[in-house]
């Protein structure tokens, strides 16, 4: 009996039937993908998913609301897509950012200061975060569209630059791309070529000994054709480092034009020389006294000879510098007629 209640009870029917995602369920015809594999899903504006079948079914005659029940937005089936997330949200802020990132484009080239740039994008991730969230969405379309309008010339500036740069960056990418295959084409070739210039070399120098003369003679065709294989070598491998250095010249050029391409210089735009000040011209020398390196104080003389003095850190010259402060600091305050008032700077 304790070993039949130690068994597992069998599961019900109903609960051994394999459940279906909702997610792979058509919310307009109710097909599953369990029941059709190839079934394939698409989404659209509202990101409401329906089979293949029904977006021909519903779209194909033209624009037409959208069947999912309580959704009446006007879809069209050119914009219908494959869904690239698992998350649905995920894939929704996505596609806004795109929309929001099409529209605000600019580039810290186009600002004066990085406050600006910095106040840009803070004012881009609010109407972003307003789409995402449906905060204020009149608002927002309306602020979005005002700028689209206003700035028409700089959006099309800006993603012609975007465009250009890609296009510069793919075509770098096939160059790096093919010169990689040149390089492992040559060093094949060099391989084979080295092989093939060895045996030569060999059968050349086997040929030459069998006419040998004496033992002198065969040593100085070996030597003879060591020496040849030598020479053969290094010029082999001079020829490899001077196209290696010609092909590293030449992507090096590629991308520093890449990259002065990249950049947009404004033709008002001054250039900053001045250094940063950390202290904001703040110094700690004074207008009253110098310090001097040394002063004869008797009981202050050994002391920056001792070891155990100058290993804590402490040096003699910040004690002169701060008696010296302490000593001048009140020469130019004085106090007024009023006893109690406070101290005023004399001019």
């Amino acid at each position: 009996m304790s070993r039949a209640r130690g068994l597992a009870q069998p599961m019900p029917v109903i609960e051994r039937r394999e459940r279906v995602d909702e997610d792979e369920i058509c919310p307009v015809c109710k097909s599953s993908r369990y029941l059709n594999p190839n079934m394939k899903f698409l989404i659209n504006e509202c990101y409401h998913k329906m089979c293949e079948s029904c977006v021909d079914r519903f779209f194909t005659l033209g624009p037409a609301n959208c069947p999912v029940v309580g959704c009446l937005k006007v879809l069209r089936k050119a914009k219908f897509k494959k869904q690239t997330f698992e998350d649905i949200a995920i894939e929704r802020e996505v596609d806004i950012r795109k929309r929001v990132n099409k529209v605000f484009n600019k580039r810290p080239s186009d600002f004066d200061t990085l406050k600006q740039y910095n106040d840009y994008l803070e004012e881009v991730e609010s109407l972003t975060f307003n789409l995402i969230h449906g905060i204020d969405l009149a608002e927002t379309e309306e602020k979005l569209s005002a700028y689209e309008s206003l700035n028409k010339s700089s959006i099309a500036a800006n993603a012609a630059l975007a465009a250009s740069e890609a296009a510069a960056f793919t075509h770098n990418q096939e160059l790096e791309r093919q010169s990689i295959i040149a390089a492992r084409q040559a060093a094949a070739r060099e391989i084979e070529e080295e092989k093939r210039q060895a045996k030569e070399a060999k059968e050349d120098m086997v040929r030459a000994l069998a006419h040998a003369k004496d033992e002198d003679e065969a040593k100085r065709i070996v030597a003879e054709s060591e020496k040849k294989i030598a020479l053969k070598r290094s010029s082999a491998r001079r020829k490899e480092e001077e196209a290696k250095l010609k092909a590293a010249q030449g992507m090096a050029g590629i991308k520093a034009s890449l990259l002065a391409g990249s950049r947009r210089q404004r033709a008002d735009e001054e250039e900053d020389t001045e250094l940063f000040d950390p202290l904001g011209g703040c110094i700690d020398k004074s207008k009253y006294y110098v310090v001097d390196c040394n002063y004869d104080i008797p009981w202050l003389a050994d002391l920056p000879n001792r070891q155990d003095i100058l290993a804590g850190g402490y040096f003699v010259e910040e004690y002169y510098q701060h008696c010296l402060f302490e000593a001048f600091s009140g020469l130019t305050v004085t106090p007024d007629d009023n006893p109690g008032s406070d101290i005023v700077m004399a001019d």
